[in-house]
């Protein structure tokens, strides 16, 4: 399928060839047929129809005809042509032959959400995002947006569309779904299952289009305000306007939006005032507080032997060892848990300086217009700008010798330094947190997009046909200043020599003195003028573009039992490109951020694609209605070659009360520039296989892997029987992890050389509307999805495993080792392609309109998700991970998403009532209790991970969370809504350990509220 490209002149005979050619015939019949618009605006004044609607989701919007002539009797009714989400045909009579969920700006109305990305969330098809708000630690470009996740697949295999177009993505391939004001949201349609074949690359896991307002008139201003209650936190305003003007010739739409989300601070949460939450208040704090500490004091040892820090007494003076004291340990009691936290205390709890929900302001002006040119022929014109300013706090810095990643800067405190209580003697190795520094991060991303183009419609005899042109670019540009680091230069100046010069300390020595430097004394507070010459901030700037051109084409070519054959084709152009420039100081080395070399790129693509819907037979026994839907894409891309995706869908109605549908289809994912081009940064650590302690053992002990060891393999020599791995400093390694042993060669980055992930994918569903129960409708669909060669990132020591344990060739060449001495150097484990992931499940839904009562009208609905597989094989050679009903690398997979609403109207006034469910999931243990005594639960010690063995696990319960709104509509033609989301307060189970339970530092899962969130929702209609 990922053949490199070859072009038809080239590909002269056999197989190849006649492929070739067949795309080559493929792109002059597109193009032949895109050509017959150019004929349509001729022919136009004499076409029988009208402008068709393109919308998705079945909604379809009023076209007015300017035609004169009679149309034909077959074509008077067709004159609200209609575009689903995952079909490029418009059609009139839709069947929908995949499931897509739709959310109207009523649903939208009637949900506490402020957001498209808060709305989007409770989908039961969604999942955790990449990103959370809820993790102050991913700061960088993508901090405090909000990406959708269907199916947990990864937000980067969801496609986002506005009106069908791609709206753009960071260069990493994540799509700000917060860039889309609520106030132009006509509705939403949610395709969860692959679209590769009508929408190309990203839409592996399934599309959202967010369909937008067209026609409108008047002026409506909106306005909520809610926050989380009683903590009166987290607080969030929204104020919109829109202006609306539509005529039957055209139309324009104005729209203002301005947002406020305030922070919550996880001092403030029981679940995340603690490392291991208030139910453990010792447990887990940092050795390192505000108190300064010597780490390597002449004689303070434990009983091991190794060194035992000193301790500042509280007031003492910190020129006089006596004024320390030794580190005292936490006592443990009988149950594992911390009843003495020694010299660990409150005060080291970095947590209280940190934000669970961060802040953030956000921007937006929309205008969307449209103009008949001619009655068949419609000017289209698009515009969204999107400027949010971000802001995330994550804790105090600590300011210890060995920060940083230059061993040129190792932090010591020198010996003829004035602040040494041990002058002339030995360095000091020193350590204290700086509570008036802190990680601050600074992100202000902007959007811009624009789309413009043609569209239109024309009549050959008693077939109509439609075309459109259009371009659309889309251009994200932001800076991330983050604060919190060291200069390591001027940290090694301030702590170096130093000496009494008139009254004041100065840097150097007697006649070398540094000019501009601060000497700092870390063996006691720091103050500001010590403060401001050692920290530095760190700007990164970063940037993406896609533009694209486009033209469509398609109509309907003859009847066939069913109904009429149609058929849509187009062709596009797309540039991608993206920069992402990181502060060059730290880059270098010279600060305590993490240096990750600047990058940019880009590509481009060429498309083609083609689909036919074949309605084959209607009103017949057993056959009320049967159609079939092929389609195929080409795509081309200038940096891996030429892909072909397609997929085939089936609607069968053998009765008027059931639908049963049916698909299948092949996706892509292309590598995004970040994949490609990200620049180099550390590896990390390793375990080398050849290391006689623990190279055995983490190699399976494998009598293959010993061998090649001593022998050499795959170009690189052997090592003798007793070979040791060392760390940086030269001494053996102490744990089996290689912690230590990172030499300066060994990188990670973008893979130019990246192929793309590939995928297939089924469907089939059932739907019921009982004629016998009139306002009744049930869906079951089961869903599948298979995908290979993700990209990824693989572990050291798995490129160690490959080379020595698998036999490939290829990862051999990744790494070296020093002739003299045999360790591992020049390491460059870059992005790959490797492993795969497998999902199935289904979705299930019913909906029940009662009959009308005295009381007024209800509605009863569910919608639900129920996952039976998840499993993944990162790479070659490692285990499979099954994920469904499990926490594994940070992701929770639910078996069980379901969410049932009741509605209520009666005359002016409704309600709402909404229940969230989460089943049951397991998670790692914090602790093994074979170890000995564990504070926290451990309620599966004995489970057994198929694959891995013993794996101690946790059951974390279910939850529901329930949601209520009432509303009223005034008679001067306002609506007031108020609500609160989590009525009942519920707060997620606590999850130890950290990290456990999703993209957070804290013992939730943010995927779950964090509390009661009471709203009050205005809009005023003129």
């Amino acid at each position: 399928m990922f053949a490199k490209y070859m072009t038809c002149r080239a590909a002269t005979r056999g197989m190849a060839g006649s492929a070739c050619r067949k795309k080559y015939l493929a792109l002059q019949v597109t193009m032949a047929l895109a050509s017959l618009s150019c004929v349509g605006a001729a022919m136009a004044q004499s076409a029988s129809g009208s402008t068709p609607a393109t919308v998705a989701g079945g909604a379809a919007q009023t076209g007015q005809s300017g035609d004169t002539a009679p149309p034909s009797s077959k074509k008077a009714v067709s004159l609200q042509a209609v575009t689903v989400t995952g079909s490029n045909i418009r059609s009139v009579d839709v069947e929908a032959a995949q499931p897509v969920v739709t959310i109207t700006a009523q649903d939208i109305q009637k949900q506490g959400f402020a957001t498209v990305g808060q709305l989007l969330q409770n989908v039961s098809s969604m999942s955790p995002p990449d990103l959370s708000r809820s993790a102050p630690g991913d700061l960088g470009p993508n901090q405090g947006g909000s990406f959708i996740d269907l199916r947990g697949l990864g937000a980067m295999r969801t496609l986002v569309l506005v009106d069908g177009q791609r709206i753009g993505a960071a260069h990493g391939g994540y799509t700000n779904i917060n860039v889309i004001p609520t106030a132009i949201v006509d509705h939403i349609d949610v395709l969860a299952t692959g679209a590769s074949a009508v929408y190309g690359s990203d839409a592996i896991a399934g599309v959202v289009n967010i369909i937008t307002k067209k026609n409108f008139n008047g002026v409506q201003l909106d306005t909520y305000d809610g926050q989380y209650m009683p903590h009166a936190d987290g607080r969030q305003t929204q104020n919109s306007v829109t202006f609306g003007k539509s005529t039957d010739k055209g139309g324009v739409i104005l729209s203002a939006s301005y947002q406020n989300q305030g922070a919550v601070w996880a001092n403030d949460r029981s679940f995340s005032a603690y490392p291991y939450t208030a139910q453990h208040p010792y447990y887990g704090l940092s050795e390192y507080g505000t108190q300064p500490m010597i780490l390597n004091a002449p004689g303070s040892t434990y009983a091991d032997g190794s060194p035992r820090p000193l301790v500042l007494n509280q007031g003492g003076n910190p020129m006089n060892l006596a004024d320390y004291h030794p580190f005292v340990q936490p006592t443990y009691g009988a149950n594992g848990d911390v009843v003495n936290p020694g010299d660990q205390n409150y005060n080291n709890n970095a947590n209280r300086q940190t934000m669970l929900l961060t802040e953030d302001k956000t921007k937006n002006l929309y205008l969307d217009a449209h103009y008949k040119i001619t009655d068949n022929i419609t000017f289209k014109f698009n515009y969204g700008y999107n400027a949010d300013y971000e802001y995330a706090k994550s804790g105090a810095p600590l300011f210890y010798s060995g920060m940083g990643s230059n061993a040129a800067y190792p932090s010591l405190l020198s010996p003829y330094s004035y602040y040494n209580p041990l002058y002339g003697v030995q360095g000091l190795k020193i350590a204290q947190r700086i509570t008036d520094e802190s990680y601050n991060s600074y992100n202000d991303p902007k959007n811009y997009r624009y789309s413009f183009g043609l569209d239109g419609v024309f009549g050959l005899g008693e077939h109509q046909f439609n075309w459109d042109v259009y371009m659309y670019d889309s251009k994200i540009s932001g800076v991330n200043t983050r604060t919190g680091y060291f200069n390591l230069i001027n940290v090694a100046n301030a702590l170096g020599p130093s000496f009494m010069q008139n009254g004041s300390v100065v840097c150097g020595t007697p006649g070398h003195v540094i000019g501009g430097c601060v000497p700092i004394n870390p063996l006691a507070p720091l103050t500001s003028k010590m403060l401001n010459y050692i920290s530095i901030n760190s700007v990164e700037h970063y940037g993406s573009d896609e533009r694209a051109w486009a033209a469509d084409f398609g109509g309907d070519l003859f009847e066939l039992p069913g109904g009429d054959f149609t058929f849509s084709t187009g062709v596009t152009h797309r540039d991608e490109s993206g920069y992402d420039s990181p502060d060059p100081f730290a880059y270098a080395g010279y600060s305590t951020d993490g240096g990750v070399g600047p990058n940019s790129g880009g590509y481009d693509l060429n498309e083609a694609y083609a689909e036919i819907n074949a309605p084959l037979l209607k009103d017949l026994p057993g056959a009320q209605a049967l159609s079939l839907d092929v389609a195929t894409r080409y795509s081309h891309y200038s940096n891996f070659g030429s892909t072909t995706n397609s997929s085939f869908k089936l609607t069968w109605k053998p009765i008027n009360d059931v639908l049963v549908r049916a698909s299948y289809g092949t996706g892509f994912r292309a590598p995004t520039v970040n994949d490609l081009y990200q620049g180099r940064y550390p590896a990390g650590t390793f375990t080398d296989p050849c290391d006689a302690v623990y190279g055995p053992s983490a190699y399976g002990q494998s009598s293959l892997v010993a061998q090649r060891c001593l022998s050499g393999y795959g170009g690189l020599q052997g090592v003798p029987a007793n070979f040791r791995q060392t760390d940086n400093t030269g001494l053996p390694i102490t744990t089996p992890d290689g912690e230590g042993a990172q030499p300066n060669t060994n990188f990670t980055g973008g893979n130019a050389n990246l192929k793309p992930e590939t995928s297939y994918n089924g469907d089939i569903g059932i739907v019921y509307s009982p004629s016998w129960l009139p306002g009744f409708d049930a869906t079951v669909d089961w869903w599948s999805y298979n995908i290979r060669n993700l990209i990824t990132n693989i572990s050291n020591d798995q490129l160690l495993a490959d080379c020595y344990q698998y036999s490939i060739q290829s990862a051999c060449g990744q790494f070296k080792r020093d002739p003299g001495t045999g360790q591992i150097y020049d390491m460059l484990n870059l992005e790959t392609n490797a492993g795969w992931l497998k999902e199935r499940g289904y979705d299930f839904s019913f909906n029940y309109r009662f009959p009308e009562t005295r009381l007024g009208k209800f509605k009863l609905g569910m919608n639900g998700t129920y996952i039976t597989a998840f499993n993944m094989l990162p790479t070659i050679g490692s285990n499979i991970i099954y994920m469904a009903g499990n926490t594994q690398n940070y992701y929770t997979s639910w078996r069980l998403r379901n969410n049932l609403t009741l509605s209520w109207s009666w005359h002016d006034f409704g309600a709402s009532w909404t229940a969230r469910y989460f089943s049951p999931y397991k998670v790692d243990c914090a602790l093994d209790p074979s170890n000995g005594p564990t504070p926290f639960p451990c309620t599966l010690p004995n489970y057994y991970a198929p694959g891995v063995g013993p794996m101690p696990q946790t059951q974390i319960p279910s939850i529901t969370f329930n949601d209520v709104q009432v509303y009223w509509n005034a008679p001067w033609n306002a609506t007031f809504s108020l609500g609160a989301n989590d009525i009942f307060n519920r707060v997620s189970p606590n999850v130890y350990g950290g990290y456990q339970s999703g993209d957070t530092p804290f013992d939730f899962n943010p995927s779950y509220d964090l509390g009661r969130f009471v709203y009050m929702r205005y809009q005023q209609r003129f």
